[in-house]
């Protein structure tokens, strides 16, 4: 018999609430999670859009979510496609409030939460996998070897379970952040700030408990010419806004510049193994979309839904569903993007603009007909979701 019915690699967003949506769905089954995000793992603050309360709702945290400090905003300001700033309210919104999160209390919270659900919770990180006979054998890096009969990849972007299976992640463009902690020059009643240059965007928001994250967002071959690789870079770009700079003392800095991955990613490959993916590891959206923490909580719930008829009652339907509504998803993201970066038309020359226009539209499109996610082949899809 094995260790696990179900053993989650990740505890992040996506692998939480597909924990929590297991011992809700499918209490009956075993399972365990993998958690490695005490071994190093750092945290981005982020500002969540209203959508997250109904999210939380159904994942049984939103009181405790509610009570732990997190700053409401209700606004997003973006320069994008003028120099002036526009806000975008949250007042019309069912839920009227987004939210700042102190992201690590954030996971912190949500590990604490399906820590209490799971059979058990395991401080380590997958080192190496291998599929049998009766099901998958995982070793940890704390030396401990389990076994279990379905995998999910909760790894985030690095996608480690599914790659090791053969998947590989198909990369649209080459967006990176380049991240750091500053002093604020206001209260963040702002909202989230968002604001073009020639080369990118600029990302700004206050972040609970002081200070505040601002992000200068660009392509990785652009780093290095904007001078992105050392501080003094950041500071000489940010004197040339006209918004961000007045709400950030980059003078007062918190932290050391960070670069992280930020582009749009999908998980090429198809398998009849027992694995699913979710959250970044399936898929990862562009920040400017503002929905990432979102679409990792949602597809750990549908992906629960189909672990629990698979295993409970042998309903392979369930996971066929689950993958064509991510290759859904992701076709409507695609197109939204590429919407939203052709308003930005006062640099169509500038390598960052001229990507995601005309060119990266044409790159973009051939790049999903290979995987068969194009708009000629957008899946019709229904899944019950009578259950969210």
């Amino acid at each position: 018999m094995a260790d696990f019915d179900v053993l989650i690699a990740g505890a992040g967003p996506a692998g939480c609430a597909t924990a929590l949506s297991l011992a809700t769905f499918a209490p009956e089954l075993r399972v365990g999670l993998v958690d490695a995000s005490g071994l190093g793992a750092a945290h981005i603050g982020e500002t969540v859009p209203p959508p997250i309360k109904p999210v939380l709702v159904h994942l049984g945290v939103w009181d405790v979510f509610a009570a732990a400090g997190h700053c409401p905003s209700y606004r997003t300001v973006a320069a994008w496609g003028d120099p002036r700033l526009t806000g975008n309210e949250f007042l019309f919104h069912t839920e009227q409030a987004g939210w700042r999160l102190d992201r690590t209390a954030f996971n912190g919270m949500l590990v604490q939460a399906a820590r209490s659900r799971v059979a058990a919770h395991l401080r380590a990180k997958v080192i190496a996998l291998a599929h049998e006979a009766h099901g998958w054998c995982v070793s940890l890096s704390d030396g401990t070897t389990h076994t279990a009969q379905f995998i999910v990849d909760a790894t985030g972007r690095a996608a480690t379970l599914a790659r090791r299976c053969g998947f590989r992640p198909v990369n649209l463009d080459r967006l990176v952040g380049c991240w750091l902690t500053v002093a604020s020059c206001s209260d963040g009643t702002e909202g989230l700030m968002i604001e073009t240059f020639p080369a990118g965007w600029w990302y700004t928001a206050a972040v609970p408990r002081g200070g505040r994250i601002v992000a200068c967002m660009t392509d990785a071959d652009l780093v290095r010419p904007l001078g992105l690789s050392c501080g003094g870079g950041l500071e000489r770009l940010l004197a040339k806004t006209k918004n961000v700079q007045q709400v950030v003392d980059i003078s007062r800095p918190i932290d050391r510049p960070k670069i992280y991955p930020a582009g749009s990613r999908r998980l090429q490959g198809k398998t009849t193994l027992p694995l699913l993916c979710v959250g970044d590891a399936a898929m990862c959206y562009d920040p400017i979309s503002g929905q990432g923490i979102v679409k990792a909580l949602r597809s750990g719930i549908f992906a629960a839904y189909a672990i629990g008829d698979f295993l409970r009652d042998g309903d392979v339907r369930g996971l066929s569903r689950y993958q064509l509504m991510l290759d859904r998803e992701f076709v409507s993201y695609r197109e939204a993007l590429r919407g939203y970066y052709t308003q930005e038309r006062r640099w169509p020359n500038r390598p960052f603009w001229r990507r995601r226009t005309a060119t990266a539209a044409t790159s973009c499109d051939e790049t999903l007909e290979q995987q068969g996610l194009s708009n000629a082949r957008e899946p019709q899809i229904s899944y019950n979701i009578s259950r969210y």
